[in-house]
């Protein structure tokens, strides 16, 4: 267990991921409520449940990453958990089977209908880590490999809504299945952001969104999801543009800082920035959606 907590504290920092987690759910569970008469405040019980699955689909996705990276990181990142050994590899497969298995009985717990969606889901994400089958054709376009799969946090957010209510998908109206694709633009901004650095952090033989578009470049990039985010949110939350662009403006204006001045201070910033845009995003969109 020691040497499980190291790699959640390394990796998976709670302080960090939690509030990201909970605001995520709290958001998309807003969404499913809105088109539906079922009452979240009724039903704690039944979100807490959904949120361990998302905390459990989350760390499961950081353990795949581990996996993955293995290899490089015993050359680039030796400092990592897995690459110092706290962890054998056969033995964070076994936690992967066992978040697997927790998912699927919660889900069972909560109906047939959130089966099905979040079995869908997991099935996904497996396939994310098998790369699709195709990893050495698409691990060189970074922004491909990148946006297939962060597309799995829209298929999550489906999997709460479906896990909230369970019902059939079909309930979602078109304006709900826009909000909840949008969770995969803010997600494409947050990895985005955290691969784009100053000169000096860059390091040889790993791509970065920085090393490969230049520094407005991958900055324009993360813009390119606020905006299209915008364009879904004007047709579907139009009483709340001001304030979600408050929030935009004050983002874009804060990342500016990043190429006026690309030290590793402000490409750390921008990093940190974005994160902290993620989480505000959420928290405007719950308190829109809350009844």
């Amino acid at each position: 267990m020691n040497a499980w907590w190291i790699l959640i504290r390394e990796r998976f920092s709670p302080k960090a991921y939690l509030p990201m987690i909970l605001v995520f759910t709290a958001a998309n569970a807003l969404v499913a409520q809105s088109g539906s008469d079922f009452d979240i405040k009724t039903h704690s019980l039944r979100f807490s449940a959904i949120l361990i699955m998302m905390i459990s689909f989350f760390f499961r996705m950081r353990l795949f990453d581990e996996i993955k990276d293995y290899d490089v990181d015993l050359k680039v990142n030796p400092s990592r958990p897995l690459a110092r050994g706290i962890l054998k590899i056969p033995q964070v497969k076994k936690g992967i089977a066992a978040l697997i298995v927790l998912e699927v009985a919660l889900a069972s717990l909560l109906g047939q209908h959130a089966l099905y969606v979040h079995v869908f889901a997991i099935f996904y994400s497996l396939l994310m880590y098998e790369e699709f089958f195709i990893g050495e054709k698409i691990r060189p376009y970074l922004t491909t490999y990148a946006v297939s799969h962060t597309f799995v946090s829209f298929l999550m957010a489906v999997s709460i809504a479906s896990s909230l209510t369970d019902l059939p998908v079909s309930f979602l109206s078109p304006s709900q299945w826009l909000l909840l694709l949008t969770n995969w633009f803010f997600f494409n901004l947050f990895e985005f952001a955290r691969k784009t650095f100053a000169p000096e952090e860059e390091r040889f033989g790993v791509d970065t969104y920085s090393s490969l578009f230049k520094p407005w470049g991958a900055l324009l990039l993360t813009w390119s999801q606020v905006l299209l985010a915008f364009v879904i949110y004007f047709q579907t939350m139009p009483s709340q543009m001001i304030s979600m662009a408050i929030a935009a403006a004050l983002y874009v204006g804060a990342s500016l800082n990043y190429v006026l001045k690309t030290t590793p201070s402000s490409a750390k910033f921008f990093r940190n920035v974005s994160g902290l845009y993620l989480i505000v995003h959420y928290v405007l969109w719950a308190a829109a959606l809350w009844p």
